[in-house]
């Protein structure tokens, strides 16, 4: 005997890629063969133009709602501000970097109030600048109810070249935030599910005003969370400040030069971090070693100095996500460098720092703790200045003692954690 249930469905599926077309009519003519009352509408457009339409068709339509359920796989890609995209997003006052945080943020306008979504999507919305007000968007439109995440960076878009981790979220419109379950696998086909249910603040801080979301998958991680929040100081409490390189090289290519020369300063990528330390000139033929001096590109200098460097972008094959490295007063032999955008740049006031706090800087960077720390907000291969201020440190006094107790010894993972883990013991618990 088949179950009639004692609802009727009235089922919406939204599509612009013709090949997939055929395939989908299939499936919702699947739907209306059952004894439920089930009708279909299939859309055969661009999401972002139907459901903005459907947004500005009347107020009362829009106020109300339109959909009980809605379940979303969207598209990933970056959006140009000038694009037609971002104008019919800004028409219904939503701002959007990327196509899925709009597809979602749409969804939850399309919602009646008790409305529920499911969408997976790349975590990279979790931290960073650039998704601030998506996250303030959902957020303040929803409630958090649970949040898987898919741990490795390509299995569960391993056709996409996405190269990041990635979540399934599931959310209720207009309801009362309550506690968050949160899920973990390696990937699609792991049985292996850890679960744990976690107090919303320590999702999202009530305190940040970036509004990170932090997912914490184990009890482990939960106790590294509490730890690393224990610490004594943020990061302009002990004197220093993060930015970006300034040098963009496409934007400076007519500057540029392959070998350092008369009237250039050195200019540091990524490629010049290895081990820890600043290794320059690099010989590897594709990234420039030096920038010309003149009156375009001196504002890009730093003066000479103890700096601590850090790569913008961890590639799959590194170990950690924050690779952090020193550079010395004397490395370079100049009384000016440049940095180049993919490097991010510890400093005191636009000067070089203390040595034996650089070292301790880098050195807690380089931690496993850190890194543990860091993946629970961050699920990508970027490592912005946001995140680096909001990560709090240890105390200038420790700081200052665990640098100069690394500065001469061993820069293995092994090594490093057991020097944090002496001169940092709130680290373990301690």
């Amino acid at each position: 005997m088949t179950e009639t249930w004692p609802v009727t469905l009235d089922l919406h599926a939204v599509e612009v890629d013709e090949d997939l077309i055929p395939a989908l009519k299939e499936t919702l003519l699947g739907c209306e063969d059952v004894s439920t009352p089930v009708t279909t509408a299939l859309h055969t457009a661009d999401f972002i133009e139907w459901a903005t339409r459907q947004l500005t068709i009347g107020p009362t339509t829009a106020e109300a709602g339109l959909f009980d359920l809605a379940i979303l796989n969207p598209p990933y890609r970056k959006l140009n501000t000038a694009s037609p995209e971002c104008g019919l997003l800004s028409d219904v006052g939503i701002a959007a970097t990327n196509l899925y945080a709009a597809f979602v943020a749409l969804t939850l306008r399309l919602l009646v109030p008790g409305g529920q979504l499911v969408a997976i999507t790349p975590r990279s919305f979790c931290n960073g600048p650039y998704f601030k007000a998506f996250r303030r968007e959902i957020l303040a439109t929803g409630s958090l109810r649970r949040i898987h995440v898919y741990e490795s960076r390509s299995k569960a878009f391993q056709d996409a070249e996405v190269l990041q981790e990635n979540v399934v979220l599931h959310m209720v419109k207009d309801a009362e935030q309550g506690d968050v379950i949160i899920t973990s696998s390696s990937g699609g086909d792991d049985e292996a599910i850890r679960e744990r249910v976690v107090a919303f603040a320590t999702v999202v801080s009530p305190n940040d005003p970036n509004s990170f979301i932090h997912i914490v998958a184990d009890e482990r991680e939960s106790a590294v969370a509490g730890n690393v929040r224990s610490l004594a100081a943020e990061l302009g409490c002990i004197g220093a400040s993060v930015s970006t390189g300034k040098v963009v090289d496409f934007r400076a290519r007519e500057h540029l030069h392959m070998e350092p020369q008369v009237g250039t300063v050195p200019l540091l990528y990524p490629v010049h971090l290895r081990d820890g330390r600043v290794k320059w000139p690099a010989s590897n033929g594709k990234k420039a070693n030096a920038i010309a001096v003149n009156a375009e590109t001196r504002r890009m200098f730093l003066p000479t100095g103890n700096y601590v460097l850090v790569k913008r972008f961890s590639s799959k094959e590194e170990r950690r996500r924050v690779v952090a490295s020193v550079l010395e007063s004397g490395d370079l032999g100049t009384d000016e460098l440049a940095v180049e955008n993919h490097v991010n740049v510890f400093h005191h006031q636009g000067s070089g720092l203390p040595l034996q706090l650089a070292w301790g800087i880098a050195t807690y960077l380089n931690s496993t703790t850190v890194d543990v720390f860091f993946r629970q907000f961050n699920g990508h291969t970027q490592v912005n200045a946001t995140d680096l201020r909001s990560i709090r440190y240890p105390s200038v006094e420790q700081l200052r003692t665990l640098g100069h107790a690394a500065r001469d010894g061993a820069r293995d993972q092994m090594t490093i954690d057991m020097l944090v883990d002496r001169f940092v013991p709130e680290l373990n618990g301690s």
